[in-house]
């Protein structure tokens, strides 16, 4: 009795521990779109059967804060253009654009008069926008603090320097006398452009072009922006076998992400996947990304190969080698068989002194030992006959003399 309800408090316990193999994945998003429409699409994905729950945060810099602190599993940021302990790279998502709006007919001549133009709403603190506008009205020598809001509601913005997606029908209808600012003429793109000076500084943000007539109410000309990658990010703990299945999951998701957001299908996006990132690539991302490598067998085939073959060669001209010196120290040998037999047939003859053949067997087995030792020869079946042979013919010497 007191062993069933033992076994029972272990098993609660166990399902009551966190990390427990029945808790579902947490995803953060932002408030933000697109990045609540594409977390519904992912989290509709079950990795390695675990369910997603779908978190949502005011900002990217709280999301940021909770991936850190291990609140949540996975979410949906911006690249900050630098590493982030604890989290590590799934997955490129989509690209968020810059949108830089004023107010009035007069064109701002460079980004120092367009940051001193008024209030600017850049995103909320820690938000990409805000950091960038804070740094470039640093390089114009403005002070940032008195012109960037913490939010658009308590004083209407005269400059928006937004990073998100293409803008809605409903959003445009709320910007009223406002023209889309380009960094430069679209021109000049790869000529020494304003956007890709930008762009040098803070390499995690890549010019981008807004084609003409895309907001007819805005302007209607092609205008020079920046834009910046959204990545799927999750924590480094995370088991490599749910990345895997997730990183999987969503090749297959892409088409419909891409049917709500037509920036997320662009051409070249896998490309600038494989492109250095500042956030590691989680271990079981990598290993689906270099799903169809070679593996090692396969990229050193040939090398393979060659080796087997020159060891093949060496060992038959080193067994060849082996094989010639024994039958010449066997060759040597035979000599001394020639000299038993000539000394035999000596021996049989009336003339012969048998004193001198016992002498002469005597020195070709003190001939054959030498050699022997010096050379090493075999004490196989040949010497032992040999030394049978002589053995036999000095005792008939002997009897003789």
């Amino acid at each position: 009795m007191k062993a069933g309800w033992l076994a029972a408090g272990l098993t609660a316990l166990l399902l009551s521990k966190p990390g427990a193999a029945l808790a579902a994945l947490s995803l953060g998003v932002n408030a933000e779109e697109p990045a609540p429409t594409i977390g519904r699409l992912i989290a509709s994905l079950k990795p390695d059967d675990q369910t997603l729950e779908l978190r949502a945060y005011e900002s990217s810099a709280q999301l940021r804060t909770a991936l850190q602190k291990g609140e949540v599993d996975l979410g949906i940021i911006e690249d900050a253009g630098a590493s982030q302990p604890g989290l590590t790279l799934v997955a490129e998502l989509y690209p968020s654009v810059l949108h830089i709006l004023y107010h009035g007919d007069d064109t701002p001549a460079d980004l120092g008069q367009l940051l001193s133009r008024g209030a600017i709403w850049a995103g909320g603190p820690g938000a990409v926008g805000h950091r960038l506008a804070e740094a470039l009205a640093g390089d114009f020598g403005l002070r940032a603090d008195t012109r960037i809001l913490d939010d658009p509601f308590t004083r209407e913005p005269d400059v928006y320097f937004i990073f998100g997606g293409i803008l809605e029908p409903d959003a445009l209808a709320r910007l009223p006398g406002f023209r889309v600012y380009s960094l430069d003429a679209p021109q000049q793109l790869m000529h020494g452009s304003v956007a890709e000076g930008v762009a040098l500084r803070y390499p995690f943000l890549r010019p981008f072009v807004l084609p003409a007539q895309l907001y007819p109410s805005l302007g209607g000309s092609s205008a020079l922006t920046l834009s910046v990658s959204n990545l799927l990010v999750a924590r480094e703990e995370l088991p490599d076998e749910i990345v895997y299945q997730l990183a999987m999951s969503l090749d297959s998701l892409r088409p419909r992400i891409a049917a709500a957001y037509p920036l997320a299908g662009m051409r070249g996006l896998a490309d600038l996947e494989r492109a250095a990132q500042a956030l590691p690539l989680h271990p079981g991302a990598r290993r689906y990304r270099d799903r169809d490598l070679p593996s090692f067998l396969e990229r050193y085939a040939e090398v393979l190969a060659l080796g087997t073959t020159v060891m093949l060669a060496a060992g038959t001209v080193l067994a060849t080698v082996r094989r010639q010196r024994r039958q010449s120290r066997k060759d040597r040998l035979d000599t001394f068989y020639q000299r038993l037999l000539g000394l035999r047939e000596a021996l049989s003859q009336p003339e012969t002194d048998a004193a001198d053949v016992a002498a002469e067997v005597r020195a070709a087995q003190s001939e054959v030992m030498a050699l022997v030792i010096d050379e090493r020869i075999d004490a196989d079946g040949s010497l032992m006959a040999f030394l049978t042979l002589s053995n036999r013919l000095l005792e008939e010497a002997e009897q003789a003399a």
